[in-house]
């Protein structure tokens, strides 16, 4: 799967997640999560691509750290990381026992193909619904200083296609438009990155704006949040 789907099913996957231990999962964790498994890709020929990073014996451990160490807040990253698995083994395989077994697993639809395509657009538009219904949109639509963190998905999903087109002597603008199916995952791409890169606007202008309003509360949030650390008002969802 590509990066958006991966990146949006993270989000469906660990934003109910967190809702169910009451966590709220910051949205830039929760996009970010799903495309871990991928960072493999700044390591090549370190380590090769779609081994090591899709194995269930080197995740499931460090789910279970994350879970033990930040106990509610590790429970709904580690729901955002196992999702790359599943989306993988959707649209291809993945070796759940590497490097103790090359074994395959996955029904592999086909990548691209007309089901990864319903995945990853479909995907997308259940984030943009539930962004809505549980307030994580105010991070496009006000400032906020949480959007500044959404660079880091914003920036890792667009080197990460780059150096893998790079690395696999891919055209990536023929690629993007060879076929009407990655049309439309490449329009998701830049949907997505469209809305990153205004919440992350968004949060530098909260940034200066607090800098230049000294003794206020930062932009967004109460004197009260403010004293115990919170980013945002804690999201309720329907």
């Amino acid at each position: 799967m590509f990066l958006l789907g991966h990146s949006c099913l993270s989000y469906l996957f660990s934003k109910p997640t967190g809702r169910k231990v009451n966590v709220n999962l910051p949205a830039y964790l929760a996009l970010l999560a799903g495309v871990l498994p991928d960072f493999d890709i700044y390591f090549k020929p370190l380590i090769q691509h779609h081994t090591y990073t899709h194995s269930l014996i080197i995740l499931l451990p460090i789910c279970a750290v994350l879970i033990i160490r930040f106990k509610g807040l590790g429970l709904a990253f580690s729901a955002g990381i196992l999702s790359h698995l599943v989306a993988d083994s959707i649209v291809g395989t993945i070796p759940p026992l590497y490097p103790l077994s090359d074994f395959q697993l996955g029904i592999s639809l086909g990548l691209p193909s007309p089901a990864d395509t319903a995945l990853e657009v479909g995907a997308l538009a259940l984030v943009l619904v539930i962004a809505y219904l549980n307030g994580d949109y105010k991070l496009v639509a006000e400032s906020h200083r949480e959007g500044v963190y959404l660079a880091i998905p914003l920036v890792s999903i667009a080197t990460l296609t780059l150096l893998f087109a790079g690395d696999n002597n891919v055209p990536l603008a023929d690629f993007a438009f060879s076929r009407k199916a990655l049309t439309l995952i490449t329009l998701g791409h830049a949907v997505l990155a469209g809305i990153l890169g205004l919440a992350v606007v968004q949060g530098v202008r909260a940034v200066m704006i607090d800098k230049w309003r000294p003794g206020q509360a930062p932009t967004g949030q109460s004197n009260e949040q403010q004293s115990h650390g919170s980013p945002l008002p804690s999201n309720t969802s329907p």
